[in-house]
């Protein structure tokens, strides 16, 4: 994990320009505590600043990368894991290698096929490309969102930077909550690009780049989506098998280390194949970290620690694990949302801290995950319920005539209040999913939200119909509803911006960089194409993927019964968390400020304490929220002085 900032337009050439690049670059100093240099062109109106985390020993700083006749130069955070395949081409072609580092191959790809060069990159990256001849700067995210990049524009210029807090100590940066965005957050738990929580501060979407201009014009362009290149489906079930284990192996190859390396276990498919492969291939010293919670893992269901531990007895790895007390747990919420300024209400979220936590006391600096593989795979049972609802019930449905659901709709709070949202959907002729993890749908959002947010407010479903529509224009249009469920949670409400925006924040804010073998491009393209009678079979979710991993571990690991890092929110706020929760619920953040009401956080704490519904990822929500408030824009801390990052290589104009 490094990372990138800087400047472009008249705030890059203003009297306090390098002092807020100095101070963007130190607060960034977490990220990448191995270094910083930056790239100052005042004639073009441009600043480039990066920062560098040494992922293995003997490991260089690839600082500010230029090409060899000095007309590009990049700042990049990430790596080509490919860099051995595509290097001797780029050879060929005459390109000269002035850095041992892998991501100098995005700026010799750039300059062979622009933006589209990057399709042939399996890598992590986010970066930030001046092109002085064309005198545009190129932001640049990868294929599914695993390193962020962000950036804000103003009447004088734009400035960008890998992490919002880092954005938020330019001078020019206002900090301003983005009242669209708080509704938006409320129904799908995180804020789909490019918006964030804060005003006029976006981000660029995965597989996408943004071309900014010295006039301020921002263009988006899409480089990369699952959707390209339908893979046609066949019957061949081997044929799937195989190639699934061989991207596998090959992403995961790519992406060990030499030296000690982590690996997050929790005893699931996942994060064993991960662990388990990365023993077979030789990395050493291997640790592995679990960790759940004391309280409540006596339950069956909350306890995938004894699963863990037989894995890691199997691999022969340095094992650690934890029990957290409810009340560690508790203590933890604030020092994640102090990590995560770019807000996901996830409670995992604290699990993952302390694994990340116990990786970094150890010394690490490079931690394998297993994010992806489940929404890929169609690994949440949830998911084939909605997909099975879709065809039993909505599609029927929606064959009613327009004034029969209009009516039936205008009738559900007395008839059937538990399908209002839904029956509203049908008859707006909206979609039918929205999100595997929300909170308050739009037919909610008068219950939580003060009617003046209401009134600006845009409607969350103008988001998903955007996303169908992209979805039916591709040649994917006609197959099961099951793709367009993976397609929308993998690309646009949830994966990118909930579970990879969790882990980014929280790797980054230990200094370690976490790597994702299940978002390999090829890897991520051909499992979202397997046909569905695969991805489900025979009473399986991940059917072709426990089958892929046969010889890797045990019959009895592969075919167990789900669980995952479980958080039991639903019976911590019937009780401590409840407790503790419920005055940041009713007096803190949002709630002070009348755009949460507070009658209604009050109900349904109440009713979720009496067992009277499950409320549980509403409270989260709105309990988030409000420390987000507090913490980012009410009593956000002070600049950090610039006092002068340690430098190296810096490159002056």
């Amino acid at each position: 994990m490094s990372a990138v900032c800087g400047a472009l337009g008249q705030v890059a050439t203003s009297g306090d320009a390098g002092q807020d690049l100095a101070s963007m670059l130190a607060s960034l100093q977490a990220r990448g505590p191995d270094g910083a240099s930056d790239y100052i062109n005042r004639a073009s109106q441009i600043m480039l600043g990066f920062r560098f985390l040494r992922s293995a020993p003997g490991e260089t700083s690839p600082a500010v990368l230029a090409n060899e006749d000095r007309t590009l130069f990049m700042v990049c955070d990430g790596h080509v894991f490919n860099d051995a395949d595509l290097r001797p081409v780029l050879r060929g072609k005459g390109h000269t290698y002035a850095y041992a580092h892998s991501v100098e191959t995005l700026l010799h790809l750039y300059e062979e096929e622009g933006v589209l060069g990057f399709r042939r990159v399996d890598g992590q990256f986010a970066a930030a490309l001046w092109d002085n001849r064309r005198k545009q700067l190129v932001l640049l995210r990868d294929f599914l969102g695993v390193r962020p990049l962000y950036y804000w524009q103003g009447p004088k210029g734009l400035a960008f930077s890998s992490e919002i807090k880092s954005l938020l100590h330019h001078s020019q940066v206002p900090c301003a909550v983005d009242e669209t965005a708080v509704s938006q957050f409320l129904t799908f738990t995180s804020v789909p690009g490019p918006r964030t929580l804060f005003r006029d501060v976006q981000k660029v979407p995965p597989g996408m780049a943004a071309i900014c201009r010295t006039d301020g014009s921002v263009q988006l362009q899409r480089y990369w989506d699952l959707l390209a290149d339908p893979v046609p489906e066949s019957n061949d079930e081997k044929f799937y098998v195989d190639r699934v284990r061989e991207l596998h192996s090959q992403a995961l190859r790519r992406r060990k280390v030499e030296g000690p390396i982590a690996s997050l276990l929790s005893g699931g498919n996942d994060s064993s194949a991960n662990a388990s492969l990365l023993a077979r291939y030789g990395s050493s010293p291997l640790h592995t970290f679990t960790v759940g919670l004391a309280g409540l893992e006596g339950q069956d269901k909350y306890n995938d620690l004894e699963y863990a531990r037989k894995v890691a007895g199997l691999i022969h790895s340095n094992h650690h694990e934890r029990l957290l007390s409810t009340g560690e747990f508790l203590e933890t919420i604030p020092a994640t949302i102090d990590a995560m300024e770019d807000l996901v209400s996830e409670p995992s979220s604290v699990f993952l801290y302390h694994a990340l936590r116990m990786a970094k006391d150890r010394g690490l600096r490079v931690v394998i995950t297993g994010e992806a593989n489940d929404e890929l795979c169609c690994g949440h049972g949830g998911m084939i319920h909605v997909r099975d609802g879709y065809y039993s019930r909505w599609l029927p449905y929606m064959k009613k005539p327009a004034l029969v659901r209009k009516l039936m709709a205008g009738l559900a709070p007395v008839i059937s209040p538990k399908r209002l949202d839904v029956l509203g959907r049908a008859a707006a002729g909206d979609e039918y999913f929205w999100s595997y993890e929300t909170a308050w749908m739009d037919t909610d959002k008068e219950d939580i939200l003060a009617s003046s947010v209401r009134a600006r407010a845009g409607q969350a479903a103008v988001i998903v119909s955007a996303c169908k529509q992209r979805f039916d224009a591709s040649g994917h249009a006609n197959r099961d509803y099951l793709f367009y469920i993976i397609y929308s949670m993998m690309q646009d409400f949830y994966f990118g911006n909930l579970m990879l925006g969790k882990l980014d924040a929280l790797a980054s804010s230990l200094g370690l960089e976490a790597r994702c073998p299940y978002t390999e491009p090829a890897y991520a393209h051909f499992v979202y194409n397997i046909p569905r009678q695969f991805k489900t079979k025979d009473g399986l979710v991940k059917y072709f993927f426990k089958r892929a991993i046969e010889g890797v571990l045990p019959h009895e690991i592969i075919y167990r019964p789900k669980q995952g890092f479980r958080t039991p929110v639903v019976e911590l706020f019937q009780g401590v968390l409840g407790n503790w929760a419920e005055p940041i619920l009713m007096e803190t953040g949002l709630t002070r400020e009348g755009i949460l009401k507070q009658k209604h956080l009050a109900d349904i704490l109440n009713r979720h304490r009496k067992g009277e519904g499950d409320y549980a990822n509403r409270l989260w929500t709105a309990m988030t929220l409000n420390l987000w408030y507090d913490r980012w824009i009410e009593n956000r801390s002070g600049r950090v002085p610039a006092a002068g990052p340690d430098r190296t290589q810096p490159v002056n104009v």
